[in-house]
């Protein structure tokens, strides 16, 4: 059991739905490359926008972070976290090539929120390291997601 953390270890089971869940929120990314790679349009339209919410949802964690510990990281993570969200819905409004290198900027942005939650003992290993290794392949495919759309709208 990670010790350091406020919460008590999940059961396996919970982490490996974490897990899950978590892999199959990157599957519109996934899938947004696979479109642009074939020649559809519809990632340029659909994958900001879930790019935005996602962004948000992951705001809306920290945000209870803030609520959970407020003396340590109350206003400055509400602060952070408002900003992270209204930078996806920018991410969202711009032409795609910017707005997918904004995702690929602020997706890592926010788990380096995480890193600090979990250096700081508030969130447990296992969680940072799930928002490590998906924030990694959703940077990693916005980076492509703004060198295929730079290439269509060329």
């Amino acid at each position: 059991m990670d010790t350091r953390t406020i919460a008590a270890a999940p059961p396996p089971a919970f982490t490996r739905l974490a897990w899950l869940l978590a892999g199959a929120g990157t599957l519109p990314f996934l899938g947004g490359i696979v479109d642009l790679a074939s020649g559809g349009g519809a990632a340029l339209i659909v994958v900001p926008i879930y790019a935005a919410v996602i962004a948000s949802f992951i705001a809306g964690i920290h945000w209870a972070a803030a609520l959970l510990e407020p003396r340590r990281f109350g206003i400055r993570l509400l602060i952070a976290s408002n900003g992270a969200a209204l930078l996806g819905w920018l991410g969202a409004l711009l032409p795609p090539t910017p707005g997918f290198l904004l995702f690929a900027v602020l997706f890592p942005a926010l788990a380096g929120v995480d890193r600090q939650l979990w250096r700081a003992g508030l969130w447990p290993l296992w969680f940072w390291r799930l928002r490590a290794a998906i924030s990694a392949v959703v940077t990693l495919a916005c980076l492509a997601l703004a060198a295929l759309a730079a290439g269509r709208l060329a």
